[in-house]
């Protein structure tokens, strides 16, 4: 499914954000920090149209200011995509594991930020049970999906890691704070509205069969 325009300016806006705070985590020249400067300022307009606030200097000037108070000078200023960790669950009928989000309805894997001292797989057995009470075992990584490809989030750029799980035991219990609803779906009886573009459910079924290359990306 194409991007629509306002996507597309969406993923354009935080890339000019990104190139403008890695550029000045990195220079030493008066002139090319005036210049990021003027990227990071057009970036910041750019995001006051997309969220229809008022147009004037003083909210332009609050983006820029919280984006500038961001960088780190060197390598921990290059701004790279997050990692999200997802799970994908399935029972001895081939269902598919499907959290509903709290936040916007939609239908997706349990999962959620990568968190620094974990290895990727405990993260998807953690966000499994915090978010379902299930017990599972992660098997193997079975797909990199791009968030601006499959729509998850227009701000945020990051990657989701998605992890096989076997499911072993236990009741499906969503958490409130942060899920509606927990359930198996079947690959004909999927819930809408599916989260993003919706394309990953489909993918994630024929990875299940052996159709597509492990790990898969997109």
């Amino acid at each position: 499914m194409p991007m629509s325009f306002f996507e597309r300016v969406a993923k354009w806006q935080t890339m000019l954000k990104a190139i403008a705070q890695t550029g000045l985590a990195f220079t030493q020249s008066p002139y090319e920090r005036e210049r990021y400067e003027e990227l990071l300022k057009l970036a910041a307009e750019m995001a006051v149209a997309m969220e229809g606030q008022e147009d004037d200097e003083e909210t332009i000037l609050k983006f820029f200011e919280r984006w500038r108070a961001e960088i780190q000078q060197g390598a921990a200023g290059y701004v790279t995509p997050k990692v999200v960790i997802n799970a994908a669950v399935f029972d001895d009928e081939n269902r598919l594991l499907l959290v509903q989000r709290l936040d916007r309805g939609t239908w997706f894997l349990p999962g959620g930020w990568a968190d620094v001292g974990y290895p990727p797989s405990e993260i998807a057995v953690k966000e499994v049970r915090e978010e379902t009470g299930l017990l599972v075992e992660p098997l193997r990584l079975i797909a990199i999906l791009d968030g601006f490809r499959h729509k998850f989030s227009l701000g945020i750029p990051f990657y989701c890691l998605v992890y096989d799980c076997r499911f072993i035991h236990g009741q499906l219990r969503p958490l409130p704070h942060e899920c509606k609803d927990a359930k198996f779906f079947g690959e004909k009886e999927l819930p809408e509205p599916l989260h993003g573009d919706g394309r990953w459910a489909s993918l994630i079924f024929e990875l299940k069969k052996g159709n597509l290359p492990i790990p898969y990306s997109d």
